[in-house]
């Protein structure tokens, strides 16, 4: 509308300017080196107006194609870096969306997962592998077992999430307690030339509890050529393994070979050492074992070296086994199982004031040990201290035995010992307590 009636007042202008040139010629006299030249302002205006017509028509639009040229290739950079720009937000912005999908899942906030479900199929309709494994937690964070192991399968279908899939079909077959078929799984994917950390991982655990032995021999050695594990911890799995498969074997002289050689993977290992010391004991080489079980109360001072070093003793009289034990503790001073240990044999040799003193020092660092307890209800019963003893028998009896074995990662007492933590699930974490 604008443009109209601008162009009406042009018209009116040039139709003015017109009418006034009719009624007003004039005259332009022009000179220029001898020439001379005489029109009206009519013809002036009207060679003007020819001009701008041929400039117009003739050369106008062709610069200007060529302004516009320009400046689309000048631009072009620019635009390029917008469109890029653009295709960047927008890889990031769906990506943020299926790692907030991820995060509500790992969280188990389902509702949040599934009201985000829509989006992400939308935002990744072109990228399907994306949509299944979204789709594949979602299903198991919903313990929907059947549905959660069709997805999966499907992403063993594709090359870039094969790995994934296995990995949610062995952890769907461990939580449904088909182990055996997680074990195939992991199989598979163990003999290849360097398999991923999580599949070592697994497929040790899983071959423990199938007790695949010299499998999980060979699984630890893969691990740690992959730097899995360091140097000392994959001694002591080696260890844990040889020893498991020595507790399963029927054949004494095999039992025999697979706890020494436990010992001789990792010297460290008091278990291994312990089994050592007494195998030495029985087969009469007294000095071996006593080396041994010294070496190894430097290292880890525990009851349970303390229990096989006193058979050494068994031929000695009291008092020579309680020098022997002396020189026992005399290897590492400072252990606090020093004490108990003391009082102990002390109080197998009558020596009762010793062993009062002995038995006091460690009450005041371990008031809650039952076996410190007894000890001393026993001196406090030959001392006729009849008050004290039944302290001491009623204290005894309200606190727990003393469990052999810790985990030294979740700091588990258990009663017996393990490959596996029971409650933490570590490999190798479980030792011998000092008490």
């Amino acid at each position: 509308m604008i443009k109209v009636i601008w162009k009406a007042i042009l018209l009116g202008v040039i139709a003015l300017a017109v009418s006034w040139l009719s009624n007003n010629p004039g005259e332009v006299h022009v000179e220029w080196i001898g020439y001379s030249v005489r029109t009206s302002v009519a013809v002036v205006v009207g060679i003007l107006v020819l001009c701008y017509v041929v400039f117009y028509v003739i050369l106008a639009k062709p610069l200007l194609l060529l302004k516009q040229k320009i400046s689309f290739w000048w631009g072009a950079d620019e635009r390029a870096r917008k469109i890029a720009k653009g295709k960047i937000e927008k890889e990031v912005d769906r990506y943020t969306l299926l790692g907030k999908g991820l995060t509500a899942l790992a969280a188990g906030d389902i509702t949040t997962a599934q009201k985000m479900s829509s989006q992400i199929n939308k935002s990744f309709s072109d990228d399907t592998s994306k949509v299944v494994v979204f789709q594949a937690q979602l299903a198991e964070a919903k313990n929907n077992t059947a549905e959660a192991m069709r997805l999966y399968s499907d992403l063993c279908r594709i090359p870039d999430t094969y790995l994934l899939g296995m990995r949610g079909k062995i952890r769907l077959y461990r939580l449904t307690g088909n182990l055996t078929k997680a074990m195939e799984l992991c199989s598979e994917l163990l003999i290849r030339k360097n398999p991923p950390s999580w599949v070592l991982a697994e497929g040790f655990e899983l071959q423990i509890h199938e007790k695949k032995w010299a499998d999980a021999v060979l699984t630890l050695d893969k691990a740690h050529k992959q730097n899995l594990f360091d140097r000392l911890t994959a001694k002591r799995l080696k260890a844990s393994v040889l020893l498991e498969q020595a507790n399963g074997c029927s054949d004494d002289h095999e039992r025999e070979r697979l706890i020494r050689e436990a010992h001789d993977t990792d010297e460290t290992f008091v278990r291994a050492a312990v089994s050592v010391a007494g195998m030495d004991i029985r087969d009469g080489q007294m000095k071996k074992a006593r080396r041994s079980l010294q070496k190894l109360w430097k290292l880890s001072p525990s009851w349970a070296v303390y229990e096989v070093y006193l058979t050494l003793t068994e031929g000695e009289s009291p008092i020579e086994a309680v020098k022997d034990v002396e020189a026992l503790i005399a290897e590492n001073r400072n252990a606090a199982i020093n004490n108990l240990v003391f009082a102990d044999c002390s109080l197998k040799a009558k020596l009762w004031g010793q062993a009062k003193t002995a038995v006091n020092k460690y009450l005041e660092i371990h008031p809650d040990s039952k076996r410190a307890l007894l000890i001393a209800e026993k001196i406090a019963i030959h001392n006729q201290d009849d008050k004290a003893a039944e302290t001491y028998r009623n204290k005894a009896a309200s606190v727990p035995c003393e469990q052999p074995y810790f985990c030294e990662v979740c700091h588990s007492l258990l009663e017996k010992d393990y490959t596996t933590c029971p409650v933490c699930h570590t490999l190798g974490a479980v030792h011998l307590s000092e008490v």
